[in-house]
């Protein structure tokens, strides 16, 4: 089995506090993995690069991690849960970073990649990865004006409540070297190949799960998903009819969209999350190539 941590040439760990001073980490774009100080198992991987934004100045958005109270999700997402491990068992952080040159969609693609060869490795993702929190704490909201001026921003902290987010990781379902087309793909059961529009008149509205798309003149995928399915594939069925954005031009100029899904109830959102990133990781893995709407839009 491939593993995440040769697949990539990581730099060496250094302590996360501070390490965003000085040079030692590349003012450049790319991935980036935290784990606690004396263990083997990650909190979480990373990405960064869009427009100016860097793996220098990235990792500083994590400041709020050593603060007295929990950051907001904003300018980091990870940054609430981090605080709440460090909160609960006194830990240290460290970091190892890559540089990735290429286009977002690119780098996003290899950031599902290292999170998904972990996943097969550890048959678990990193800690605090697609929104989970360590059980005994709540999470901060988002940042914005938005959110102030409606007096629904707060700050996170201890809680006795359990929230979908306190559940555990899901295990990876199959291996990542299959061919993207089949009906057993990373070892979900696919519904046959349709027309997206009879797709979506045959789904109910309660239904959620995996999808993904495909043009029937096309060998490879044009976009792995998740979510309320017949909400999902109407969202991308009117982009096809009245493409307004990058993503939205795939869908319009490909022939006679066709979907096939995974419905299964009893996934969490961030479990959906989890299995949706191996989807694209795999793809990814077996044609060398990201799906061409992916990570262009919602």
């Amino acid at each position: 089995m491939l593993r995440y941590d040769l697949l990539f040439t990581w730099s060496d760990w250094q302590p996360l506090e501070f390490c965003w001073l000085g040079s030692a980490i590349p003012a450049k774009p790319g991935l980036y993995r935290i784990r606690r100080c004396g263990q083997s198992q990650l909190d979480y991987i990373g990405q960064t690069g869009d427009g100016k934004m860097t793996l220098r100045k990235r990792l500083g958005m994590l400041r709020g991690v050593y603060a007295a109270d929990m950051p907001y999700r904003d300018p980091h997402t990870a940054a609430p849960a981090l605080w709440a491990l460090r909160h609960s068992l006194a830990c240290h952080f460290e970091v190892s970073v890559v540089p990735i040159e290429g286009s977002t969609p690119w780098r996003k693609g290899l950031e599902s990649l290292a999170i998904s060869l972990y996943r097969q490795q550890e048959r678990q993702s990193p800690t605090v990865s697609f929104g989970r929190i360590v059980s005994g704490y709540a999470m901060s909201s988002a940042n914005n004006s938005k959110l102030v001026m409606q007096g629904k921003r707060f700050r996170g902290g201890l809680t006795t409540q359990v929230g979908p987010n306190h559940l555990s990781s899901i295990a990876p379902v199959g291996n990542l070297t299959e061919d993207p087309q089949t009906h057993h793909w990373c070892g979900h059961q696919w519904s046959a190949w349709q027309p997206l529009v009879s797709t979506i008149q045959q789904l109910s509205k309660e239904q959620s799960g995996l999808y993904r798309i495909r043009s029937s003149e096309s060998a490879t995928l044009l976009y792995i998903g998740q979510g309320n399915l017949r909400d999902r594939l109407n969202a991308h069925q009117k982009k096809a009819l009245q493409p307004y954005d990058a993503q939205s031009e795939v869908f319009a100029t490909a022939p006679a969209l066709q979907c096939s899904w995974v419905h299964n109830a009893n996934w969490q959102p961030h479990q959906r999350l989890e299995l949706e990133n191996d989807l694209i990781a795999a793809h990814l893995l077996m044609t060398e190539t990201i799906p061409p709407a992916q990570f262009l839009g919602s």
